[in-house]
């Protein structure tokens, strides 16, 4: 015989839960139940504390830009490839924040498909992360480079200067393209090209539950990539520049906005986050401070 025939023979049904915040759940944490705690009550309700949490939580992610995967600007979609905008400054918008992108574009490439880029315009650099697949990329006078998962790749400002053409391999390939201003004592402004390939030896721990691997740095701003275990969090702390976060795997919380894979958040510079923290686990790129500034210490 099966379960829903020997609840309904016992006389039992399967209801929906009860609301929270129904009258009678309400009337319960002020009873005899309450009384458990030596604490007691709180004189603020359960409709005014959820209500004024919200309110709390709104506020700290009014400052955010949150980019669902499904709320992405679609730039281009043909055979090849899909383009989507993930970030981009707006014009007249008065001066760049410390560490603000210029653009930052997320591509899908069909099995050998291809994206070419125009030649960029002077003073502004470019990085790739290969999230999925393998790829090639080709610049103007420079060795076609093959990039794997989670390799990484900082052009310098000659190389970010000329025309690109990066091309998936027999699986396809999901490249993210992040821009910036380089500023004068940027590494890419003299120096080569510089890539930094995947590899078990260039994690390092940084917390309970939490592995961090460097991929670039400019002073006290770096490209990195964070690995969570379920249950990892993150204090309070602020941020001294913009702080990017694209899913690349997993959930996470970001105060009470949950970011599942494939979405992007920016922290402006001067902004702050109370608690970061993962049920799931999580792998995420990031672009921002260096070193953590934790509130209080």
């Amino acid at each position: 015989m099966s379960a829903p025939n020997d609840l309904q023979e016992a006389g039992g049904a399967i209801r929906p839960a009860p609301d929270p915040l129904a009258d009678e759940a309400v009337a319960l944490l002020h009873g005899s139940l309450a009384e458990a705690w030596e604490e007691g009550v709180p004189a603020v309700g359960l409709r005014e504390r959820l209500a004024s949490r919200a309110a709390r939580s709104a506020g700290l992610n009014r400052t955010m830009v949150n980019v669902r995967r499904r709320e992405r600007v679609l730039l281009e979609q043909t055979p090849q490839r899909v383009v989507h905008e993930l970030y981009r400054q707006a014009p007249g918008e008065g001066a760049q924040r410390p560490g603000e992108p210029l653009r930052v574009r997320m591509v899908q490439l069909s099995p050998e498909g291809a994206w070419l880029l125009p030649a960029g315009d002077p003073g502004v650099g470019r990085e790739w992360l290969l999230v999925r697949g393998r790829a090639l990329l080709q610049t103007e006078a420079a060795v076609p480079l093959s990039l794997g998962p989670l390799d990484y790749h900082v052009q310098s400002a000659a190389a970010s200067r000329t025309g690109a053409c990066i091309c998936a391999g027999a699986e396809g390939a999901l490249v993210l393209l992040r821009e910036r201003v380089l500023r004068p004592g940027d590494p890419a402004h003299a120096g080569e090209s510089r890539t930094v390939r995947e590899s078990p030896d260039q994690w390092e721990d940084y917390a309970p539950l939490i592995r961090r691997r460097l991929l670039w740095q400019d002073g006290p701003v770096a490209a990195m990539l964070w690995l969570a275990e379920p249950g990892a969090s993150v204090p309070h702390h602020s941020h001294g520049h913009d702080e990017e976060c694209l899913m690349l795997q997993g959930d996470l919380f970001q105060d009470d906005y949950l970011l599942c894979e494939g979405d992007y958040q920016l922290a402006p510079s001067g902004s702050a986050h109370e608690s970061v923290s993962t049920d799931t686990g999580a792998l995420i790129y990031a672009h921002g401070d260096l070193q953590m500034q934790i509130v209080g210490l």
